[in-house]
């Protein structure tokens, strides 16, 4: 969750929306009224937001809607199974089915290799970067019925700006490098080990595992990705972004094999309308898409993103979450938009070679919705939730199949983003991260304050009553 560089209008706004087709889908809705009435139209949800104490502490962490309840599962600073404080910058995140009735977290550490940093700490054999400025990667967090953490270790270490990720249905974790630098944070290739890449981390793993960096998948700023189909689509966080899909030689079955069998890295390009500008797209309008190949998905400098563009490759304003569901993959533009707000989108292949591509929501107001960031798929409703990365205070927000965004979770005593939104293999409890701060001058891991540390939030209650008639109806 990197801020984006400012970025350049590649087409005129009637080259951007030219040949789209208005066809009606579930959150079609949405966008045409949003287009509008310049404000979103408002549903219930579960209601307004209140002031909820924490299960444990009884302190409100955060606002929730009246029938839900939390608890702050993990923080940053707290001892772990392996005698090892918690990292901070908590991110991305993904929720399995465990042994014995448990359930497994896999959470990112978006460590920047800057002063203040709680380390993600693995034995230096296992580390891909032995630069031990290079604090990044993973945490397993083993959870009982009672969602209380049982166990939890560092799994991946030695990588760089873990930021957010996705699953695979082999049961691992997919973590992303959002930067393109080599260890020493030189661009150089004679600065160090390169980093961009994705790791592959198994939910099952008992201790911490290889790393094995998917080189075939690209070497670039790389956001989150989404399975779907044989089909691992990549999301990347700049202001002047592609979108990517990656096609494996062979389908995998297991960990390492992403790794292992190569594969080829293609970029989405608007059909007939070349450097197509994501920012100037009109709501609803739907653009059939093709897909372009990089040549280079493994450079030595940072050209992932010049190669695809060079063939036509649609611009994008810092694409970051993504979640597939119901055949499609949706995603956000975290500055996307004529007011920089944020956008989101909607693909759905057709084919191995083609598909369509729809802008189903952009904010023009910050009350609306302000840089969504992490999205998932609520599994009870189909509703996605988005959560924010912006000023003030932060929240999740909720979008529905019919066309509306409502107002889940808003921040209270701690500021920093949410991120890692997902929900338990049953459905029923919602793993929410705050972000958290680096330590101050002085500041030791345990006495950091909970107002500035890297929180997980256990969430559950009526997630299936979600009331979608307009907000103020009876």
């Amino acid at each position: 969750m990197t801020t984006g560089l400012t970025r350049r209008r590649f087409v005129k706004r009637s080259a951007a929306v030219g040949g789209g087709l208005a066809l009606a889908t579930p959150l079609s809705s949405l966008a045409t009224r949003t287009a509008h009435a310049h404000r979103r139209p408002c549903v219930l949800g579960y209601g307004d937001l209140l002031d909820t104490p924490e299960e444990t502490t009884g302190i409100p962490y955060i606002k929730l809607p009246e029938g839900f309840r939390y608890r702050v599962i993990s923080r940053s600073g707290d001892l772990m199974s392996d005698g090892n404080p918690t990292p901070g910058i908590f991110d991305g995140m993904a929720a399995y089915r465990g042994r014995h009735g448990t359930t497994v977290l896999v959470r990112n550490h978006e460590n920047r290799s800057q002063g203040g940093e709680i380390p993600v700490v693995v034995p230096g054999g296992l580390r891909y970067d032995p630069n031990v400025n290079v604090r990044g990667g993973n945490t397993k967090l083993v959870l009982d019925g009672d969602r209380t953490v049982v166990e939890s270790f560092a799994v991946l270490g030695g990588t760089h700006t873990n930021c957010a990720g996705g699953q695979t249905p082999w049961g691992t974790w997919i973590t992303c490098e959002e930067i393109f630098t080599y260890g020493s944070g030189s661009s150089s290739p004679t600065g160090g080990v390169p980093h961009g890449y994705a790791f592959e981390v198994p939910a099952d793993a008992d201790e911490p595992v290889a790393p094995l960096p998917i080189l075939a998948a690209g070497r670039f700023a790389r956001e989150a990705v989404a399975w779907l189909e044989g089909v691992l689509y990549q999301t990347e966080d700049r202001g002047n972004a592609a979108f990517y899909r990656f096609l494996p030689e062979r389908r995998p079955k297991e960990f390492g094999d992403l790794a292992a069998f190569g594969g080829e890295l293609q970029a989405l390009v608007v059909a007939g309308q070349p450097g197509f500008d994501a920012d100037e797209a009109l709501t609803g309008a739907v653009h059939e898409v093709e897909w372009v190949t990089v040549d280079d998905p493994n450079p030595l400098a940072d050209t992932v993103r010049t190669q695809a563009q060079a063939k036509g490759a649609a611009i994008f304003n810092r694409t970051e979450g993504i979640w597939a569901a119901d055949g499609r993959v949706y995603f956000d533009c975290t500055s996307g938009g004529p007011a920089g707000l944020g956008q989101v989108w909607e693909y759905e292949p057709r084919g191995r070679d083609g598909g369509r591509l729809r802008l189903v929501y952009v904010s023009l107001s910050p009350d609306d919705l302000e840089a969504p960031d992490n999205l998932v798929v609520v599994p009870r409703t189909g509703d996605l939730f988005l959560q924010e990365d912006g000023g003030g205070e932060q929240f999740v927000r909720g979008v529905t199949r019919g066309g509306a965004v409502y107002d889940f979770a808003r921040t209270l005593i701690n500021g920093t983003e949410f991120a890692g939104g997902c929900f338990s293999p049953d459905g029923r409890t919602f793993f929410l991260n705050q972000q958290g701060d680096r330590l101050r001058s002085g500041q030791t891991p345990e006495s950091q304050p909970d107002s500035e540390r890297g929180l997980t939030y256990a969430i559950w209650g009526p997630f299936e009553r979600c009331d979608h008639r307009p907000h103020g109806s009876a």
